[in-house]
């Protein structure tokens, strides 16, 4: 079998199956070490694949260089995503904040469709695969793998390596985050020997850990509301949505999302404040508890709460402002009501960390954009070298942002990486 192609990507993930596709010349080859291509596609929006978002702009992304995130995005953008996927023959359907998935609500339709599409263009692409190594070469590149059978089985050693030779390499091997999909973050590793330097990695969209033990107390308890987080007391991030207090802390989307703004925070004053009255002031929100307590004067203060928030968080409440949950309403102070209005406003714990990469979704960090070209991708440092995907410095919000940045990634380097 021929082993010199025009381009090699290493990875199968989203952003290296759409660079694959997005090839102009041929002969190439995708290497994925796992036993398919997709896997991690298979894993987005709980297995019904979040493929892109309608309001993917820059201010959803995070990491390194806005003009430089933005500038990608614009050359193979949400509408151009959807579009492709729908001369894919994909059905596709639109829910709330924006958020695009399959008709079929299950990501393996997507999956599916790009395969199909790897067929169609006559695309070699070996499964099973790890590389070992990458030699950079007079004309391109040596690429040393051994089938991933032998990272588990030392006797499927005796299999020995085998090279494949290319004239140009999209490194599309994604972050650290869900290792057990396969990104290990050997990619940084490659990248590394290659000339580049890796800005501090950390987990994004990944639950954080609370100094305050309570949360454990009311574990599984999801409420709607707004978490701003803060460095000695200076806003650094605020999002909306479900809050989900767990054993160890805080998890849900909206508060995963601040992750990748903390890490680099960790161990300075980092504290996240929960509103779980966003639409309503302080005043307000004073006022409606007077009502119901003028209505409810002979009701303990636990009971009275059971219409205003869930049962299992109003005695918490109570307990950390040091009242009596069995007090009557008539007797509570204007005082004490205030400080309830004024808790349930602005619940404050204090993060010591976030949980570890396997439990994050993506990674914060990565390829210093500043080696690479904007409008290529291609490295600064190593000609014929590609980057796409979340091995690059660049993460997004959950809700479809970060498979878009891998399609808008993966397409350009994909055309670029095969224009001459």
């Amino acid at each position: 079998m021929n082993n010199q192609f025009a381009l090699a990507i290493i990875g199968g993930g989203p952003a290296g199956i759409m660079a694959a596709l997005a090839a102009i010349k041929s002969p190439i080859v995708l290497i994925e070490k796992n036993e398919a291509v997709g896997r991690k596609i298979l894993a987005t929006g709980n297995g019904r694949c979040n493929l892109t978002n309608r309001f993917a702009e820059v201010s959803r992304y995070h990491g390194g260089d806005p003009k430089f995130i933005e500038g990608v995005l614009k050359k193979f953008n949400q509408f151009a995503v959807m579009k492709y996927f729908e001369n894919l023959g994909v059905v596709l359907k639109e829910e709330d904040y924006g958020r695009i998935f399959p008709r079929t609500n299950q990501a393996q339709t997507i999956v599916d469709a790009l395969t199909h599409k790897l067929t169609e263009k006559k695309i070699l692409v070996k499964t099973n695969c790890d590389v070992k190594k990458i030699n950079k070469t007079k004309n391109g590149f040596e690429i040393v793998t051994r089938p991933s059978t032998s990272l588990d089985n030392a006797r499927d050693k005796s299999l020995g390596t085998s090279t494949i030779l290319a004239r140009k390499i999209v490194l599309a091997t994604g972050g650290k985050a869900a290792a057990h999909l396969g990104t290990t973050g050997d990619g940084y590793y490659w990248a590394e020997l290659l000339g580049h330097k890796i800005t501090p990695i950390f987990p994004a969209l990944v639950p954080l850990e609370t100094v305050e033990a309570w949360p454990k107390e009311i574990s599984g308890l999801r409420v709607e509301g707004k978490s701003t987080v803060t460095i000695d007391g200076k806003i650094i991030s605020e999002k909306s949505g479900d809050i989900l207090f767990t054993h160890f802390g805080l998890s849900a989307p909206a508060v995963m999302a601040h992750a990748g703004t903390i890490a680099p925070h960790l161990g300075k004053n980092v504290q996240i404040h929960l509103d779980l009255f966003p639409e309503t002031s302080e005043k307000e929100l004073d006022n409606l508890l007077a009502k119901i307590f003028a209505s409810t004067g002979k009701k303990s203060l636990k009971n009275s709460l059971s219409g205003l928030i869930a049962n299992n968080l109003s005695p918490m409440i109570l307990k950390l402002l040091e009242l009596s949950e069995t007090k009557k309403t008539a007797e509570v102070s204007k005082i004490d009501r205030i400080k309830i209005a004024r808790r349930l406003k602005d619940l404050t714990l204090q993060i010591k960390g976030l949980r570890p990469f396997k439990e994050a979704q993506v990674t914060s960090g990565g390829m210093d954009l500043s080696d690479i070209d904007i409008n290529t991708l291609e490295s600064k440092k190593t000609p014929g070298l590609y980057f796409a995907g979340e091995i690059l410095d660049v993460n997004g919000d959950s809700g479809g942002f970060n498979l878009q940045w891998a399609w808008a990634s993966g397409h350009l380097a994909g055309q670029m990486s095969t224009s001459s």
